[in-house]
């Protein structure tokens, strides 16, 4: 802002240009931008600012052509402007005018900088948007749960948040993803200040001046017009550039423009919301992409890494996991990069581990093993209801957690389930308040790992490794008549990625057997999880069976045979309540597993998929540039142990749960099957993939509760509400609203005799090359007649082949036609045989 002898000292400069502005006619130019939203105020400021300058302007102007040319021919003269004394001579007209426009340019020098500092305030009034932008932001606060708003907000704002956008709260989820936010204060200030309110009306007096014009003679006239009531007119709109373009064309077209709101036919205004059943059946979290925490993970770990070399951590991790992209960690790698599926490549219970590699498994392996079991345990808490985990939580000392090979990470998901829990049950406890997490037991086998998961856990204890109940006894024996050790027993076991590493199908079965004789026999909750590729989804199919086999009771199901070496003697065990949680809504055989062991060529198989926000670190590692987030894909299994809530609340699952999904339960009380069972998350089918969403229609592929694979398709003209509902839908959701039609699904589960495509190919080779060879050394000729009409038969069934002349040319199509032909005829006549 220019001061007034600093404006006084420019004027000279300036005043030229100024002087062009200013000296138009009133009506050659109109002021924009944010003169147009002054206050009455304002204006008559600017107005009486700028009268005496548009004023002597126009004696500018009315000077003639000639007399302006005659003085451009006439030396040059400078005048200098100074006060005009009072005994001084009037002069001429002619000689006046230069004394007029030195007087001219000295106002304007007096008047320069309070007109600058005028439409400075006037520009920062022009700042528009951010209000209205922040009250339409506020507008949409209730579509939004706690944490997406707060992920909206630091999107928008970042770390410098206006006052008022989040409560108390949204306050701590923010600091708890975050870190502390900074609080903007917003200080509105007055343009103008108004020392009194001036009630005066001006006008112009003709001369250049403005007079008072007397209040009482305005009312009067004012009340000369006659007055309008009309409470059902609107209040006037402001005209819009999309309005007015319409407008333009209407009037072009000889039209008009209705100003009222037509209605959409394809989704109306009364078009219905999410249905209360979907939105029970969706699966994952909400927000569906997870922002790993500040305080807790993201931020300790970051601190831990400080402390050595990028490079080193980045070359350990890609040396450990398999180079660029990191494929042998818990990173799914897409099926076109053709990679060996192996486990991962570091595991928590493994002693020997330096430091480098304990970085290596913080910041490869923490956020993805983080993000699933932050999503199979939402799931679960879905499925199980708030009073499953709030009697854990006001159980005596709290949950007894157990993270069997996830270093760590599975207890820091685990704990913001809590938190969150924690924080709907008690809305008004005090920022840092202790939060009832209950006690955590962590394996891991070295120091390195476990002096730094000690740094991201608070009252955790660490066990090097777990103990074996599997081979323990369980009562006295003629041996040993000493009461039975007492047995570590958790409320919640985790355990990521643990059993790829075992290669032996037994050592697995071993391994889940150990882990469910650790659960609490009253409603403990296994979660195993696995990378989700097609060895990792067998592994988990392999435990789920076990488990079904010889521990879970079902109905029709509650005894297992247990044949010992002597053929004669067998033992019959009782199976014990309990049920699956997780994915499955059925306790029959898995449709996709095959029980003779592992296959090759598998296409289909259930997982599921979870995006996170990779953290810097990670980012790092990876050397990704453009993308900070991965679609981590897994396949999972959560079983509880001692509780059945299908027996408790007579959950029916089969075909007749089946039938009545297929149905929906839109409108319960309109129903064509008789004794339809209540409607229940767990007697809904699963989509095991992404939905496809068509033109009109969308369709599923589901699991249903009878232990089958089918799809599902629901048309628009099947239901407006379920149609809009399956547009919403997701891969993983359970579906509550019926559909129109349903047919099997066809799976490829590979071959079932351990061949792969590559083994297929060889046998096949190698059956042509010996039916060639005995072609060749005539064995056919002379095997009998039976034989020979065997034979010729077959023969019969081979097409001939033209044989390739000199100098003849032979499309690329028809090779491709003909070996085609010949290989189904030699498939056949293997198949045959």
């Amino acid at each position: 802002m220019l001061s007034r002898s600093s404006a006084s000292g420019a004027s000279r400069s300036q005043s030229r240009e100024l002087f062009r502005t200013l000296a138009r006619p009133s009506g050659s130019r109109q002021l924009r931008g944010p003169v147009n939203r002054l206050t009455p105020t304002q204006q008559r400021t600017l107005v009486q600012k700028a009268s005496p300058l548009v004023a002597s302007s126009r004696l500018v102007h009315r000077r003639n052509t000639s007399d302006y040319a005659t003085s451009q021919c006439q030396p040059q003269r400078r005048f200098v402007s100074g006060p005009a004394s009072a005994d001084s001579p009037p002069q001429p007209s002619q000689s006046n005018e230069p004394d007029d426009i030195n007087t001219l340019i000295d106002r304007i020098g007096e008047n320069e900088a309070e007109m600058v500092q005028l439409l400075e305030e006037l520009e920062i009034m022009g700042e528009e948007g951010e209000g209205d932008e922040l009250s339409d932001l506020m507008g949409q606060r209730d579509e939004h749960t706690a944490e997406s708003w707060v992920h909206l907000i630091k999107q928008r704002f970042g770390d410098e948040l206006p006052e008022g956008l989040l409560d108390d709260a949204e306050l701590q989820i923010y600091a708890r993803l975050y870190g502390e936010p900074i609080i903007r204060q917003e200080v509105v200030e007055s343009m103008v200040e108004e020392e009194e309110e001036d009630l005066s009306l001006l006008r112009e007096d003709g001369q250049g001046g403005w007079e008072e014009v007397d209040l009482n003679e305005s009312v009067a006239a004012e009340d000369d017009v006659p007055l309008v009531y009309d409470m059902d007119v609107s209040p006037e709109e402001r005209e819009t550039i999309a309005m007015q373009r319409t407008r333009e064309v209407a009037e072009q077209l000889g039209g008009e423009v209705m100003l009222e709101e037509f209605e959409n036919e394809a989704v109306p205004d009364s078009a219905p919301r999410i249905h209360p059943l979907t939105l029970e059946g969706k699966f994952g979290t909400d927000p569906t992409t997870i922002h790993l925490p500040k305080d807790t993970v993201t931020g300790p770990i970051s601190v831990i890494l400080s402390e050595f070399s990028n490079k080193h951590i980045s070359d350990t991790a890609r040396r450990l996991f398999g180079g660029p992209g990191l494929p042998h960690s818990n990173t799914t790698a897409p099926p076109r990069a053709q990679l060996p599926q192996l486990p991962v490549a570091l595991q928590a219970s493994q002693r020997q581990m330096g430091e480098m590699e304990a970085n290596a498994y913080l910041a490869a392996l923490y956020p993805g093993i983080y993000a699933s079991s932050l999503s199979v345990m939402v799931e679960i808490r879905k499925r199980l209801g708030a009073d499953w985990i709030r009697r854990l939580i006001t159980q005596e000392a709290g949950p007894n957690v157990l993270d069997a090979s996830g270093g760590g990470a599975g207890i820091l998901a685990w704990r913001d389930i809590i938190r969150a829990e924690w924080e709907l049950m008690v809305p008004d406890h005090p920022v840092g308040a202790p939060i009832p997490y209950g006690r955590s037991t962590v394996l891991t086998g070295s120091d390195s790992l476990r002096l730094r998961a000690a740094a991201l856990l608070e009252n955790t204890t660490f066990l090097p490794r777990l103990p074996d109940y599997v081979h323990v006894r369980e009562k006295p024996t003629i041996d040993d008549s000493r009461a039975a050790p007492k047995r570590k027993q958790y409320d919640i076991i985790i355990a990521p990625h643990s059993l790829l590493g075992l290669e032996e199908e037994f050592e697995r079965k071993q391994h889940v057997e150990n882990l469910w004789s650790l659960l609490n026999p009253n409603g403990g909750i296994l979660i195993l999880l696995e990378k989700g590729r097609q060895k990792g989804f067998e592994a988990i199919s392999g435990a789920r069976e076990m488990l079904l086999k010889r521990h879970i009771a079902s109905p029709g199901s509650t005894e297992y045979d247990n044949f010992l070496e002597d053929p004669d003697q067998r033992e019959v065990i009782e199976k014990e309540r309990g049920m699956i949680v997780a994915p499955c809504t059925n306790h029959s055989t898995c449709p996709m597993h095959n029980s003779s062991g592992a296959t090759k060529g598998r296409r289909d198989y259930c997982h599921f998929e979870q995006r996170y926000i990779r953290p810097p670190f990670l980012q790092r590692i990876m050397g990704a540039k453009d993308r900070n987030h991965e679609d981590l894909k897994f396949s999972y299994l959560a079983v509880q142990r001692g509780v059945d809530i299908r027996q408790d609340q007579a959950i029916r699952q089969g075909p007749e749960a089946t039938d009545a999904a297929f149905e929906g339960f839109e409108d319960p009380e309109e129903s064509d099957i008789p004794n339809k069972p209540a409607f229940h998350a767990l007697s809904l089918p699963r989509a095991i993939y992404p939905p496809m969403k068509r033109r009109g229609h969308v369709i599923f592929d589901l699991c249903t509760p009878a232990g089958k694979i089918e799809r599902w398709t629901v048309p628009r003209s099947y239901s407006r509400q379920a149609y809009r509902d399956a547009r919403k839908s997701r891969w993983g959701d359970l579906w509550a609203l019926g559909a129109k039609t349903r047919i099997p699904r066809n799976l490829n589960l590979g071959d079932k005799h351990g061949e792969g495509k590559k083994e297929r190919l060889a046998r096949r080779a190698a059956t042509k090359d010996s039916m060639r060879e005995a072609e060749e050394e005539g064995d056919f000729e002379n095997e009998g007649e039976e034989e020979d009409e065997d034979y010729g038969a077959h023969d019969s069934d081979v097409p001939d082949v033209p044989v390739k002349k000199k100098g003849q040319h032979i499309p690329s199509w028809k090779k491709h036609n003909d070996k085609k032909k010949l290989r189904q005829a030699y498939n056949k006549r293997t198949a045959d045989e």
